[in-house]
């Protein structure tokens, strides 16, 4: 591998909040700085809420940090599970080849106010809106929501029907 392809890692967390209507909590993206490997933009998408762990964080406290940022909740209104998927996929982020190694940890919660307020001020420029959806909004959803494999293994999730240790799932497949 030659030097001029440094590929920078990014470990994230990706939280599945659900609260007790069975809802998923999604956030949409626009940010034009962000694209697929060969430089395309596919326009907004929606993904589950979470983001980079920082250096010597836990996963649970990056879980909540970004469970604070992004929808203004406490580590109080959420209930933590286990973590349930891991995967990793590349995709160029403000012109930086990165390959995003993420794992996602269910959370539950009875509250549904959720507020954008507490955004990075880099999020507040990409991040349009956030939105609890049903299994059937997200399986007939017009725009892209990653992973794309998520209707293939959120009923399991909804129905905690965990798996015993964290499964792969291909995060790199395209819609």
């Amino acid at each position: 591998m030659s030097h001029n392809n440094k590929i920078s890692i990014r470990k994230s967390i990706r939280i599945l909040l659900i609260n007790d209507e069975q809802k998923l909590l999604l956030m949409c993206a626009n940010d034009q700085k962000t694209t697929s490997k060969d430089g395309s933009y596919c326009g907004k998408f929606w993904f589950p809420i979470g983001g980079e762990i920082e250096p010597g964080e836990s996963l649970i406290d990056a879980a909540t940090r970004e469970l604070k940022e992004e929808t203004g909740l406490n580590k109080e209104d959420v209930t933590f599970g286990p973590i349930v998927w891991f995967g990793s996929f590349e995709m160029v982020i403000n012109g930086m080849l990165t390959r995003l190694k993420q794992k996602f940890i269910i959370a539950h919660t009875k509250n549904k106010s959720i507020t954008l307020k507490y955004l990075t001020s880099d999020e507040k420029k990409v991040i349009e809106k956030i939105q609890w959806m049903s299994f059937e909004q997200i399986c007939n959803h017009n725009e892209v929501i990653y992973p794309v494999v998520l209707k293939d293994y959120l009923p399991n999730i909804l129905n905690k029907n965990y798996p015993t240790e964290p499964i792969w799932i291909d995060l790199a497949k395209n819609p």
